[in-house]
């Protein structure tokens, strides 16, 4: 697959909020209610922190991955593949960009994912994360990198982010 990943910019923003929102609404609805104004101030606030690559496959946006780099770990903020392209092995590619970068920086990579997302949390679980916090609504998963043992991760995240 000829996936490419370029840094978004200003133009993208309308396309990242409807890839966005066409991908998390029914997740974020039944975890704490949709409002659209606080959703695209919100995601819009995200995107002006960390590294925002928009994947593109045969020159087609078709998702779009968010990370930032902490102190001591890297943060998966945000795995958004638009819907009509899920199950094509788009997001096991972005992901691993991130889990190259987390191993290349011998950090932990933490994500959340929200606990209704039942599809995306038992495929995070697959690849290896493990969860170190449930609130009943997120999930905090972490990867240990590459040359770290798993037992290495059990301290807690900088900060969560929902």
């Amino acid at each position: 697959m000829n996936l490419d990943f370029r840094q978004a910019v200003s133009e993208d923003s309308e396309w990242l909020f409807d890839t966005y929102k066409r991908t998390m609404r029914g997740f974020v609805t039944s975890t704490y209610g949709w409002d659209e104004d606080l959703q695209q101030a919100g995601l819009a606030k995200s995107l002006r922190q960390g590294s925002c690559r928009i994947v593109t496959l045969e020159g087609n946006r078709c998702g779009f991955v968010h990370w930032e780099v902490e102190p001591d770990l890297v943060w998966l903020r945000m795995l958004c593949i638009a819907p009509e392209m899920q199950l094509k092995s788009i997001g096991s590619e972005a992901l691993a960009k991130v889990v190259a970068l987390s191993n290349s920086l011998h950090k932990p990579l933490y994500l959340n994912v929200f606990v209704c997302n039942s599809v995306a949390y038992e495929w995070y679980r697959r690849i290896g994360f493990v969860e170190v916090e449930n609130d009943g609504k997120v999930s905090t998963l972490v990867l240990a990198p590459a040359s770290l043992p798993a037992h290495a991760t059990g301290q807690r995240p900088m900060r969560l982010a929902p």
